[in-house]
């Protein structure tokens, strides 16, 4: 994201001392903008920045060499699995920088549907599109219960406002104790003992 900004308006580290824990990229993206003083119509000021920053996102996932943490590979695999469980995406990404990413570690496929950064700046706001779109996409199968899985207290608050369950995982820049603090029904250090989550979940 710092170097498609610094590519469009020539301004280095951009997003530096701009929070990123748990939010949306417009919201971080908009916060940029705003730092710098930067003029003109901001939705077309973002389909530019998008135009960058996702053309350039896949050679910098190549470069950053990263991966997927244990037990999230396993823990996906098995509530794919699991009868009338669905998977849904509610990401503070842009819907294309997430299809980039989780493509890139072989994840993508396990989502059904989803809500993006594109939907709304709020939180809580994508979580309700994602939930609605997970129906949609199911042929309108109507939830039983809904659990939404994040590392931030803002996954836990956008969990909350839509009357769902909080799951929380501390891989994050948040301790397990801060987590629970910020009220989350449940939450592990990691995914490492993904069986334990998965019987967690499906219980």
């Amino acid at each position: 994201m710092n170097l498609a900004f610094a590519r469009l308006f020539g301004i280095e580290q951009g997003f530096a001392g701009i929070d990123f824990s748990g939010r949306t990229d417009t919201a971080i993206f908009r916060d940029a903008v705003s730092a710098h003083g930067l003029d003109g119509d901001f939705p077309a000021l973002m389909d530019r920045f998008q135009e960058a920053y996702h053309s350039m996102l896949p050679d910098s996932l190549v470069e950053t060499q990263g991966c997927v943490l244990p037990g999230v590979r396993e823990l996906l695999t098995g509530l794919q699995a699991a009868p009338g469980a669905l998977l849904g995406l509610a990401t503070g990404n842009f819907r294309e920088a997430a299809r980039l990413k989780l493509e890139h570690f072989g994840l993508y496929e396990f989502f059904l549907a989803g809500g993006y950064a594109d939907d709304s700046q709020d939180r809580a706001e994508l979580v309700a599109i994602a939930i609605e779109r997970l129906a949609e996409a199911s042929g309108g199968q109507s939830s039983r219960e809904v659990y939404v899985i994040g590392d931030t207290p803002l996954d836990t608050a956008a969990a909350e406002a839509n009357g769902a369950r909080s799951v929380a995982v501390a891989t994050g820049f948040f301790s397990v104790d801060q987590l629970m603090a910020a009220g989350a029904g449940l939450v592990f250090p990691d995914f490492s003992s993904w069986q334990t989550v998965l019987d967690a979940l499906l219980a």
